[in-house]
């Protein structure tokens, strides 16, 4: 097999990271992370459960219920991986989740897992407010993930009138971390400089992440997109690769 050296292979490789964003198949990663994540836990709490079945029962033979964690936290594990990689092909950043996040899954499954378990001790006692807990546990960082979804939905409704109805200009980077030599990438925080339409110095700070291959440094081009009618509201300024104009630019160095 003779190897094609016309094609840029870093061009090649970002076209193929653009292709992956918002792909079905990457889409699929994803959900199949969510279940491995949630019957994992559900395997966890229920084996926790068993060992208090054992306690209750006196007996020498433990419950089959305890070798469930032996596959729960394998399951927990690769569950995480698959999703944390779906997700960065499907969002094109690290960290960045489709829907909600692993935490609320993991949580909804050790609920049911403890619900489970709590329900077959032939004696429950106070024993019924750890899945109450966990339960709320569950329902709390369900709500939060819900209400981040939200606002970013919100800040993405933003960028799209802002592409139309702002104003995009030069900008100089005045600030961005070094990172160290065996690092793949950054995630922190960009300082840029722009002036706005009036003549007046403005400084921006966003956080963002780069892959090493991406990452700009300090004195470098950047391009700003922000509202000419409110230069001083941070929330309605982007920062962009230079040349930027389209809302795709303007994601690329947001987090």
């Amino acid at each position: 097999m003779k190897n094609n050296n016309t094609i840029d292979p870093i061009e090649a490789r970002k076209q193929r990271i653009a292709r992956q964003k918002g792909s079905q198949a990457a889409l699929l990663g994803v959900l199949i992370g969510h279940v491995m994540i949630l019957l994992g836990g559900v395997l966890i709490a229920r084996s926790i459960f068993g060992f208090l079945e054992q306690d209750m029962t006196n007996s020498d033979e433990p419950p089959l219920a305890i070798f469930s964690m032996a596959a729960g936290l394998p399951f927990i594990i690769c569950g995480l991986f698959v999703h944390i990689s779906a997700s960065r092909r499907y969002t094109g950043k690290l960290l960045s989740f489709p829907g909600i996040g692993p935490g609320p899954v993991l949580f909804t499954g050790i609920a049911i897992g403890a619900w489970w378990g709590a329900l077959s001790l032939t004696k429950m006692g106070v024993l019924w407010i750890i899945p109450v807990i966990l339960t709320v546990i569950a329902g709390l960082l369900l709500i939060t993930s819900i209400l981040l979804r939200m606002k970013r939905s919100a800040k993405y409704e933003t960028l799209t009138r802002m592409i139309t109805e702002g104003k995009i200009i030069p900008a100089l980077i005045t600030d961005i971390p070094e990172i160290d030599p065996s690092s793949g990438g950054l995630i922190g925080t960009i300082t840029v400089k722009f002036t706005d339409v009036d003549g007046v110095d403005r400084w921006v700070q966003k956080t963002g992440q780069w892959k090493r291959s991406d990452l700009p440094k300090t004195g470098d081009a950047a391009t700003v997109l922000y509202d000419p009618k409110q230069p001083e509201n941070l929330s309605r300024i982007w920062v962009g690769p230079p040349g930027s104009t389209t809302i795709a630019d303007f994601t690329l160095w947001h987090s």
